[in-house]
């Protein structure tokens, strides 16, 4: 995430330069302000038409009417909730957790590896990213996600976020004892989703799709969205079918085809982000006199999008 911010502060800059050669008496702040709402837009651009259609399916996007349109679309409503909800927050978009890797490499101007970092070692580790070293610290960073596939969506996590996430070495550990201690990502995810309140998996589903889900096995009235190996997991696991959490439900679902989701997460998803568009009257692709883009400007975002 480090990449991305660093990424996006620096398009800014940029943008502000080019904008502060223009022969317009714009102050300063006028400055900042223009050049975020082109970020801003382009980040809109990025996830509505490159981002979302690998998460969700095509389908889904249909369903959610989060396509962008050719040129203008106006779907705003003051009546929409842009609000993030608990379910999508704590629970429906952290599936990204099961595609991060083990192995982070930082990669030189050439394409080749010139450093290999190992996620248990370096994970929230600030002098990561500040040590200096040919092909290192964000530039690295970046190659390494251009270059390098995620893992499989898939439902399962690497050791270095279920079994070595921050660990600490005693005496160092503040809870004391003779081993090595960690954390454990999926169970925090659980358990967030407990602290939240959350209501359970066949809740959701139900909410999402009106079906309802009475016992474990994978047929019209249980976990049809499940295969038989994930629905016996979930069996062994839970006492009752309505015990399952959301996160752990969902993300044993079968993905949808071209998805890195299934239909729960799916739902809950579209829907947040279908609100995010509807809900925001500064949205880039609204036809308003005062502050849309002109339709050139809209066309750029197609086709200089990095």
């Amino acid at each position: 995430m480090t990449v991305m911010y660093v990424s996006l502060l620096r398009r800014h800059n940029l943008f502000v330069e080019e904008l502060r050669k223009l022969p317009l008496p714009w102050t300063p702040e006028l400055l900042y302000q223009e050049a975020k709402r082109i970020v801003i837009a382009e980040v809109q651009h990025i996830v509505y038409n490159e981002f979302l259609p690998r998460v969700l399916g095509r389908k889904a996007m249909r369903e959610y009417r989060l396509w962008s349109a050719p040129l203008y679309s106006d779907t705003y409503s003051p009546f929409v909730d842009p609000r993030t909800t608990s379910g999508f927050s704590a629970a429906a978009f952290r599936f990204g957790h099961s595609l991060v890797r083990n192995v982070h490499d930082q990669i030189g101007p050439g394409g080749s590896p010139v450093k290999r970092l190992y996620l248990k070692n370096h994970f929230d580790r600030l002098e990561t990213h500040l040590k200096k070293f040919p092909g290192g610290n964000t530039e690295g960073f970046a190659r390494w996600m251009k270059l390098s596939p995620n893992s499989r969506a898939d439902g399962t996590f690497v050791d270095g976020l279920q079994n070595s996430l921050f660990p600490c070495q005693v005496p160092h550990c503040p809870t004391g004892g003779d081993v090595t201690r960690s954390f454990d990502l999926p169970a925090l995810n659980i358990q967030r989703g407990r602290d939240h309140g959350l209501p359970s998996y066949t809740k959701w589903r139900y909410w999402c799709s009106g079906k309802r889900t009475m016992i474990f096995t994978p047929n019209s009235i249980g976990l049809s969205d499940h295969s038989p190996f994930e629905a016996n997991i979930l069996r062994k696991t839970y006492k009752h079918v309505e015990d399952i959490d959301l996160y752990t439900g969902a993300m044993t679902e079968t993905r949808l085809p071209g998805a890195l989701v299934g239909p729960t997460f799916a739902c809950i998803i579209g829907k947040q982000f279908s609100n995010f568009k509807r809900g925001d009257r500064f949205f880039y692709e609204r036809p308003d006199p005062v502050m849309a883009f002109t339709p050139g400007k809209i066309y750029q975002f197609y086709v200089h999008v990095p």
